[in-house]
């Protein structure tokens, strides 16, 4: 059922042909649960990139018909809802809520730098305490995204959450208006309970190791020992998993016997990840292997790598996402049942990464993460977008997937 309320929040999620009939299919049931005085005064919109460049006309339509001012949200390549994803077709996934106006501040797209963020913030802070900082950004912008991160993180204060858009076309965001460049969202008070968890969708192949010669993105050696010696040696253990074949076991000639499992490793599975450091939940954030050089030795990471710094590498397919969402979303559960008494949140947003979008999990009739996420929180007003990069604790994540719970 594409429409799911509660006491403080409505959702739907609806496909359609182009924007109007796709907008047409939401408003349409919005308008079932709204009643003259229910006190909607904010909304969360995410729009598929096949209607992006019918945003602002979406917007503007939701805004007249719902008669809510405040709204956030961005493009995407695929949207969530309670219990599906629609992804790479024309599609929308809404929630409208109802806050004290005091207790959330909407800011604009900004660099941080140019100060517009502050200008709308400041006066804010100087009343409330930030809890949560919900941010969407444009992958493109011209400073570099997780720099921006952190800046809006140093300014605020609070616990910086949310993603980037994807799109193929351009990567637009909501704040009030559109938004075009920078980052831009919504900052909620201390006075709201809000619960947060993130997957990281991975598993590590063998142990954290040391940077011990690199230069910007190039790793040269790990260990005192060249880096892709490090590096097979792990990813040799998951290949004979996989395959039950051992690599060293075969001559040039049988190279063929390879299995396209075994392949497949080579081509997006296997990836460097960076532990996070003082994180206590043993988080890490995955970059991709960008190019292996077997004359040097060298492998060269989408990471600026300093000498000393740790890293491991990771496995990640359908089985790690969904085993490691599975888990993370029980210890949240239980996590919320232990401090709060119950489990009963009022409403959720889901930010994923592009990339879990198309892969097999997604894929399935039986349904994707989303489905696995409503089995596990429940019946619970959700909405949320796949981004092209996560941002968790004022850091920019990959391959991870992020709930946060409006309690």
């Amino acid at each position: 059922m594409p429409l799911t309320t509660s006491t403080k929040f409505v959702s739907v999620i609806e496909s359609g042909t182009d924007w109007r009939d796709t907008s047409k299919k939401v408003l349409e049931q919005l308008e079932t649960v709204r009643t003259e005085n229910d006190g909607f005064n904010i909304g969360f919109l995410y729009v598929s990139d096949h209607l992006c460049d019918d945003l602002s006309s979406i917007l503007n339509l939701f805004k007249s018909v719902l008669n809510i001012e405040h709204w956030c949200g961005c493009v995407a390549m695929g949207i969530c809802g309670n219990g599906i994803e629609h992804i790479d077709k024309p599609a929308i996934s809404v929630m409208i809520g109802h806050f004290e106006e005091d207790q959330f501040c909407v800011f604009p797209s900004s660099d941080i730098d140019d100060g517009k963020a502050e200008q709308a913030l400041q006066p804010w802070i100087d009343k409330q305490v930030p809890f949560v900082v919900l941010t969407h950004g444009d992958p493109m912008m011209d400073a570099n995204p997780a720099h921006t991160i952190k800046k809006l993180e140093d300014l605020v204060g609070g616990f910086v959450i949310g993603g980037l858009a994807s799109s193929r076309s351009n990567h637009t965001c909501i704040a009030d208006k559109i938004a075009d460049g920078g980052l831009c969202g919504i900052a909620f008070s201390q006075d709201l309970q809000i619960s947060c968890a993130l997957s990281q969708g991975c598993t590590p192949i063998g142990k954290t190791h040391t940077i011990t010669k690199c230069h910007d993105h190039t790793i040269s050696e790990i260990d005192s020992q060249s880096a892709l010696d490090v590096f097979e040696n792990d990813v040799r253990q998951i290949a004979i998993q996989k395959t039950n074949i051992d690599p060293d076991a075969l001559s040039s000639k049988d190279h063929d016997q390879l299995s396209e499992d075994h392949e497949q490793l080579f081509k997006g599975e296997v990836h460097a990840a960076f532990p996070v450091p003082g994180n206590d939940k043993g988080e890490y954030l995955v970059r991709d292997i960008i190019s292996i050089d077997e004359e040097s030795r060298c492998i060269d990471v989408a990471q600026l790598s300093g000498q000393g710094d740790h890293i491991l590498f990771v496995h990640r397919d359908s089985d790690s996402v969904k085993t490691d969402l599975s888990r993370t979303l029980c210890a949240l559960r239980e996590r919320v049942l232990r401090e709060q008494g119950d489990f009963n949140p009022k409403g959720a947003l889901y930010i994923s990464c592009v990339a879990r979008a198309f892969n097999d999990f997604n894929n399935q009739d039986k349904g994707g993460e989303l489905a696995l996420v409503k089995d596990i929180i429940g019946e619970v007003p959700l909405t949320g977008f796949y981004a092209s990069g996560e941002i968790n604790g004022g850091r920019l994540y990959g391959y991870t997937g992020i709930l946060i719970l409006f309690l």
